[in-house]
């Protein structure tokens, strides 16, 4: 049977950077590799982020759109497809407000229970954990209940007081789902970088946790992505209108702003949140920025976006 890993994290927590270093362990080690970018929208910037770097370290797969019956239909049409392809592993990154759940439930599904064997959920949480709203506090501690093992990122960044708040914030937010679990044992609190195979291996043997919580109802319409395609934004305006748009409150909470811009014959890869934005060079991008976020008022956001 084919190992199935679930990589979650909440939105901006570095979910597709650590895919990046643990698909090249596994790749080293002989594994063949597919991942699955299982996200909302008609584009996955993280998808073509992954696929550019990786080359052929791995087959990056995508399942898109759609309403919930939708998207899951989709998902499970993919593993369907690509049970007879003779990969060792698979990895699913699903969006960072993402119900695990529906995860399980699909696995335990005829006829894939016969196919997949859950290997591992690992759950990536940003050593600078920003301050989250209660339903964004709710989907990280819904994440973390799962997760077999909890990896924080951006550790070389953050002060010891830094991560061991991030550490005390996880487990109350836990508390507060009604959560017995303690975590302490389970975080691995080390730069990427840095990472041995000793620390590899035993992520890869993490496995999961029951997660035990008492789960809420959150509207469909809490988290929102908006899409601006096909804009001939040079990179000094896109960076100009990230500032404005994290400023301006009446925007709503956005939490997360990415893309692409082309200069001249260079792709640029955005990567933004109110606390930094981070632009790479890239292979390969499109005209797209993406905003994420809580509450978002399209009307204002489309006056920032839609004509610079």
């Amino acid at each position: 049977m084919i190992k199935v890993d679930l990589i979650t994290g909440f939105l901006g927590a570095g979910k597709t950077t650590f895919i990046k270093h643990y698909v090249k362990y596994l790749s080293e080690k002989g594994k063949h590799i597919a991942i699955i970018e299982n996200d909302y929208g008609a584009i996955n910037v993280d998808r073509m982020i992954l696929q550019d770097e990786l080359g052929d370290q791995a087959d990056v797969e995508m399942v898109i759109g759609g309403d919930q019956d939708c998207r899951i239909r989709r998902f499970k049409t993919k593993l369907i497809s690509m049970a007879m392809l003779g990969y060792d592993r698979v990895i699913v990154e699903p969006s960072g407000v993402y119900d695990v759940d529906e995860f399980f439930d699909i696995l335990h599904e005829e006829p894939l229970d016969k196919m997949y064997e859950i290997g591992n959920v690992i759950a990536i949480v940003d050593a600078k954990l920003p301050e989250l709203s209660k339903e964004s506090d709710y989907v990280l501690a819904s994440e973390v209940a799962y997760a077999g093992s909890i990896v924080l990122s951006r550790v070389q960044e953050a002060s010891s007081e830094e991560i061991q708040n991030t550490i005390d914030h996880v487990q109350t937010a836990l508390k507060k789902c009604h959560s017995n679990r303690e975590i302490k044992n389970d975080v691995l609190a080390k730069d990427w970088n840095q990472l041995e195979d000793e620390d590899y291996a035993k992520l890869t043997h993490s496995e999961y946790d029951l997660g035990i919580f008492v789960k809420k109802f959150i509207s469909e319409n809490h988290f929102k992505s908006l899409f601006y395609y096909n804009k001939d934004y040079s990179l000094e305006e896109i960076k100009t209108q990230i500032k404005k748009t994290f400023a301006d409150e009446s925007c709503g909470h956005v939490i997360r702003i990415k893309g692409f811009a082309l200069e001249g014959n260079q792709w640029k890869q955005i990567n933004a949140t109110r606390e930094e934005t981070r632009i790479e060079d890239v292979v390969e991008g499109q005209k797209v920025i993406i905003i994420i976020g809580e509450d978002l008022d399209q009307k204002v956001l489309d006056s920032y976006w839609e004509h610079l």
